[in-house]
C-alpha cells in the first residue's frame, strides 16, 4: 500500500508532524473495519510524515488506561510514517496475540492510541549508556538473530536490569548469549487531548 501526496488530503489544521500520526491511526484501523475510506485520510505527506522509521502504536482503554493493542516495527517496512502507523494500527487493533481484535467502531471509540517514532538505533558498548526512562533497547542475538525490543518511559521499568530482563523474557532470548545492544530515542504522539 503506497500513499502518495494527494491534493484531495489535508493535514490536521496546522499539523504537519506526528501530530497527525494518532489520527491516521484511528482512520486506518476504522477503515479496515467499515471498508468505507475515511474523510481526509490520508493526510498530506508533508517533509516530517515523508520520513521513513519504525513506529509502534499502542491501543489503551481509555477509562483504566489497560494496553488494548500494541504493534511495531524497528526499522520502517514502508515508504513514510502515515503508511508505517497505518499498517501497524491495524495490526495492533487485529493481530495482537496478547490481545482481543478492535470488532467494530464502537469498540475503537473506547480506546485511546499512542504513536511512537523510533530514532535511530546507536549501538551500545556498554549498559552504562542506558536509562529505561530515555532510551528504547533492542536487543539481537548475534548467532540466532533473534530480536527483542522496549520502548522508554515504561513505568513498571525503572532500571536497565528490569527493562533488559523483561526484553529477554518477551524475545525468548536466552541468559548464556551474545546480544547487540542498541538503544534509541522516540518521539510519542496520542489522540488523548482530540477524544
Amino acid at each position: 500500500m503506497s500513499i502518495p501526496p494527494s491534493p484531495s488530503s489535508a493535514p490536521v489544521g496546522d499539523e504537519t508532524g506526528g501530530e497527525v500520526l494518532p489520527a491516521a491511526a484511528r482512520a486506518a484501523i476504522l477503515e479496515h473495519l467499515t471498508g468505507k475510506p475515511q474523510k481526509g485520510f490520508p493526510p498530506e505527506v508533508t517533509p516530517y510524515l515523508a520520513n521513513k522509521s519504525g513506529v509502534f502504536v499502542t491501543l489503551r482503554d481509555k477509562k483504566s488506561g489497560e494496553v488494548k493493542g500494541t504493534c511495531g516495527t524497528i526499522e520502517a517496512e514502508t515508504d513514510n510514517l502515515v503508511e508505517e502507523t497505518s499498517r501497524n494500527a491495524i495490526r495492533a487493533a487485529t493481530e495482537d496475540p496478547d490481545a482481543k481484535p478492535v470488532k467494530d467502531r464502537r469498540a475503537l471509540n473506547r480506546l485511546s492510541i499512542e504513536v511512537c517514532v523510533l530514532g535511530k538505533l546507536e549501538r551500545v558498548e556498554s549498559i552504562i549508556e542506558l536509562d529505561p526512562e530515555i532510551y528504547g533497547v533492542v536487543l539481537t542475538a548475534t548467532k540466532r538473530g533473534v530480536r527483542g525490543v522496549m520502548l522508554p518511559n515504561v513505568p513498571e521499568l525503572t532500571t536497565v536490569d528490569k527493562q533488559l530482563a523483561e526484553i529477554r523474557r518477551q524475545a525468548g532470548l536466552r541468559p548464556d548469549e551474545r546480544l547487540r545492544i542498541e538503544r534509541f530515542r522516540i518521539e510519542r504522539f496520542t489522540d488523548e487531548d482530540d477524544a
